[in-house]
């Protein structure tokens, strides 16, 4: 254990995209005007022996060919290697692409993809560049501090949208579905807001580092859709305010299955944005008052560990049951396409009454498409060659008396719950959405429904589905790396 000081730099900036940019939605809706800035902060963290670089993103910055991109040039910069360097997202659905040629996780992962600089989009462009000035300063900028950490509770904010029937089948509960349970439900949530401060000689806070758990989409709707920070960026605001303006860097937690409230609701965009706004200023209040009560770090050194873990496939389904369900779905496209509004539900996916027959069809057709990958296994006698499962890449960070799990991966929130109760630390966060994304991951519970949040391998054209234990691997590897930082 090290007494020496702990030293730390940070930035935020913030890019407005134009109007017209690129959207995450699968039809060809661009966003429609910014409500705000999107904003970026690099932290960067030095002790005696290693230096660790966060850079935190209210946009889908989290697949490996631009998470590489900046590794590559930030690592440049400041003289570190790529094991050093975590890219997160918070998931914020408001955003516009920073590429045209990797919008969606969809085969399985290169580690060592990177983009070239002509396959970024305008926004793409203004991120790197912002990026790399930013952290051209950090070194000159470094200062002593104490770690300090506290832990709110919010639990205004976010439900989980696994809903479940009376028959067991489950569904992604929209706003319109989750107003029939109450108002206010909001089910099985983490509401845990931790708050990181590092503070300096003085006591004043230098930066903070700070997570929840629940996808930010409140100001969401696919097909008219707005550049936003949504509710994450508006509570970062928030603390940044109460401390004259100082960088908070946000990390989203496991929700895969947990969204902000509002989530597609029918309303005009300007009530959108009231809602997430408010919805953040709720968050904000959270870290607010857990930073008026902090607990300081017995340690002031870093600690970093990495370790590959195989999440396996379950086999190829059945021959009869592929041939089965590309007939459910393409009698689906076509009856949607002849206008018929009976069309909300389709294989395990359900749809919104204010969602047009036109989109859900685009919702189906990826389904439809992994179906007939799928099927191509048995029609080409190539069973054999069939997918194993996917390696991934979990990371562990330790900041004094804290730990950090980052995942590659939407991860279900039961996998954060074991990653908390699992560590020896006084306080650990689960993180997901780092450097890459291989879309949805569930604990062993979750395994095997075929709701949109827990069959997300049928948007693929890489992915058979998960088998148990599921995500749970990666909660282990995470708990098994914190306890040797711990040591």
């Amino acid at each position: 254990m090290s007494n020496d000081p702990l030293l730390v730099s940070a930035e935020t900036f913030a890019i407005t995209p134009r109007a017209g940019a690129t959207t995450d939605s699968r039809t060809d809706n661009t966003t429609g005007g910014a409500y705000s800035p999107l904003k970026t902060t690099v932290l960067l963290l030095k002790d005696a022996r290693t230096s660790l670089c966060f850079i935190t993103m209210a946009c889908y910055s989290d697949f490996y060919p631009f998470s590489n991109l900046v590794r590559r040039r930030v690592g440049e910069i400041l003289g570190l290697p790529r094991e050093q360097i975590a890219v997160f997202s918070s998931h914020n659905h408001s955003c516009v692409m920073l590429s045209d040629t990797y919008p969606f996780a969809d085969q399985l992962p290169d580690e060592d993809a990177v983009l070239h600089d002509d396959q970024l989009t305008d926004f793409g462009r203004e991120m790197v560049q912002g990026i790399e000035t930013v952290a051209r300063e950090l070194k000159a900028k470094l200062v002593p501090v104490q770690v300090s950490w506290a832990v709110g509770r919010e639990r205004r904010i976010s439900y989980n949208r696994k809903g479940r029937r009376a028959d067991g089948s489950t569904y992604l509960m929209r706003e319109e579905d989750r107003v029939l349970l109450g108002q206010d439900f909001n089910g099985d949530i983490d509401d845990e807001a931790p708050v990181i401060a590092f503070t300096d000689a003085n006591g004043q806070p230098v930066c903070f580092l700070v997570q929840f758990t629940s996808h930010p989409c409140t100001a969401y709707n696919p097909e008219r859709p707005i550049t936003f920070g949504d509710y994450a960026q508006v509570a970062c605001d928030d603390l940044s305010a109460a401390y004259g303006g100082v960088p908070v860097a946000f990390l989203q937690g496991c929700s895969g299955e947990i969204n902000s409230k509002y989530f597609m609701a029918d309303i005009p965009v300007e009530e959108r944005v009231a809602n997430a706004t408010h919805l953040g200023h709720y968050l904000g209040e959270a870290y607010i008052a857990a930073s008026r009560s902090l607990t300081p770090s017995r340690r002031s050194d870093l600690g970093v560990a990495w370790q590959r873990v195989l999440l396996p496939f379950m086999p190829v389904p059945p021959e009869r049951k592929l041939r089965a369900d590309i007939a459910v779905m393409e009698d689906f496209i076509k009856r949607a396409a002849d206008g018929d509004e009976n069309t909300r539900t389709c294989l395990g996916l359900n749809f919104a009454r204010n969602q047009s027959p036109q989109y859900r069809i685009k919702l189906v057709e990826p389904p439809l498409h992994w179906t007939e990958w799928a099927l191509r296994f048995h029609t080409e006698g190539r069973l054999h060659e069939a997918p194993k499962g996917v390696e991934v890449v979990v990371g562990a960070f330790r900041i004094g008396d804290i730990g950090l799990v980052g995942l590659p991966a939407e991860p279900f929130m039961g996998i954060g719950r074991q990653i908390r109760t699992g560590s020896n630390l006084p306080l650990t966060i689960p993180v997901g959405y780092m450097n890459d994304n291989i879309a949805y991951i569930q604990d062993a519970p979750n395994v095997g429904d075929i709701d949109y949040n827990s069959s997300c391998h049928r948007y693929t054209s890489g992915y058979l589905p998960w088998k148990k234990p599921g995500g749970d691997l990666m909660a282990r590897a995470g708990v098994k790396m914190l306890k040797y930082l711990s040591r």
